[in-house]
Order: structure tokens, then C-alpha cells, then sequence
């Protein structure tokens, strides 16, 4: 039997940006949620979010998780928190380059599913559209924030009840989930991703 060799690593001894790397590139591959919200001003904004996880399965609770930026919360976190609304769209491989893009930080007067070259849907209970190529769409409403993090570190969990999910044709088999038919997109690190067509069954 081998024995690997280990470096012991204390995170804290590393910069604010090298141990968000360093996390980010260890919790490997992330689902991504490319988030619907909408502004004031009715402009449809759309973020990435990799840290993105199921919180409970009832009533259905979604987690993402947003750093908070010395400008102060993100378009998202603010829209979220003032509306109550969102969708949850999940991505396919076919849609990385225009979800790349929207991690852009664009103002909060831009529409990134215009600049990007998404079409939308509307949604049935939420104000926000959905992302029409986006192959399961989960509509949300906030149940819950909570706050973590140091002075100068802030982070915001959004927890959001789904209220109703769209599947593409081919998605849906019951109550399972045909993934070849999902495609969906993983991140690794910066603009690394992962496919999931290559699976292993133990």
C-alpha cells in the first residue's frame, strides 16, 4: 500500500485573495448557478455563482454564497434582498463562454443577458425571466440571509425556497434528472471548468 506525503497548510498565513483560491480550487468540481435578479429599475441582471449548494430538501432550500465587495454588496445580493426574487438558472456546456462573460462587473444599469446574447422566459411565480438556453430552472424565493465573515471579509448566504422548477424536453425522467441530457458545467478555478460526461459507477 502507498503512502502519500503531506504538507500541512494554515490558511490564515496566506493573503485574503490566496486562501479564496486556495478553497475555491480545493472544494472541486462546483455546480454553478447563474442567478436572474432584478434591479430598481427593472434591469435583468445575471450573475455566476460556484458556490452553490442544496441546503434541505423540505420544504426545497438552495444555497449560494456571495463575497461581499469593498463596494458593498453585489447587484445580486441587493436585488435578492430587496425583492424576495430570483431564479436559479443551471448551466450547460453549451452556455460557458456567455456565462464567463457574465461575471463581468458590469454596472448595475447593464443587463448582462443582453450583453451576453441570452434569450429569456418568463417565470410563473417570480418577477425575474429565466435563462432561456438554461436546460433547468429553478424559481426562487428568498427564505432566509445570514452573514458570515471577518471586518473586510463579508460574505452572504442567500437561502432560496424553490417554488417551482422547468426542465427541458429530455431532462426530466420521473423524478430523476437525465444528466446526459443536462450537460451541465462544473468550475474548477478561475476560467477552468469540468464536463460531467465522464462518470464512474462504483
Amino acid at each position: 500500500m502507498s503512502h502519500l506525503l503531506y504538507e500541512s497548510v494554515d490558511l490564515l498565513k496566506f493573503s485574503e485573495e490566496s486562501r479564496y483560491k486556495f478553497l475555491t480550487g480545493s472544494v472541486v468540481p462546483r455546480p454553478i448557478a447563474l442567478v436572474t435578479s432584478l434591479n430598481d429599475e427593472g434591469v435583468l441582471n445575471a450573475a455566476p455563482f460556484s458556490q452553490f449548494v442544496i441546503l434541505c430538501v423540505t420544504p426545497p432550500l438552495l444555497g449560494i454564497v456571495a463575497q461581499t465587495t469593498p463596494a458593498g454588496y453585489k447587484d445580486t445580493v441587493r436585488n435578492v434582498l430587496r425583492s424576495g426574487q430570483y431564479v436559479i438558472n443551471v448551466v450547460s456546456e453549451e452556455m460557458a463562454e456567455q456565462v464567463q462573460q457574465c461575471a463581468i462587473d458590469y454596472p448595475s444599469s447593464v443587463s448582462e443577458v443582453e450583453e451576453v446574447g441570452f434569450s429569456t422566459t418568463p417565470s410563473v411565480t417570480v418577477l425575474p425571466k429565466r435563462i432561456s438556453e438554461s436546460p433547468l430552472q429553478f424559481e426562487c424565493r428568498l427564505h432566509q440571509h445570514v452573514e458570515f465573515g471577518a471586518p473586510g471579509s463579508q460574505t452572504t448566504l442567500l437561502v432560496g425556497e424553490v417554488m417551482l422548477v422547468h426542465c427541458a424536453q429530455g431532462v426530466l425522467e420521473g423524478h430523476r434528472v437525465n444528466h446526459e441530457a443536462l450537460r451541465p458545467l462544473g468550475r474548477i478555478a478561475g476560467r477552468s471548468y469540468c464536463r460531467t460526461g465522464d462518470t464512474l459507477s462504483v
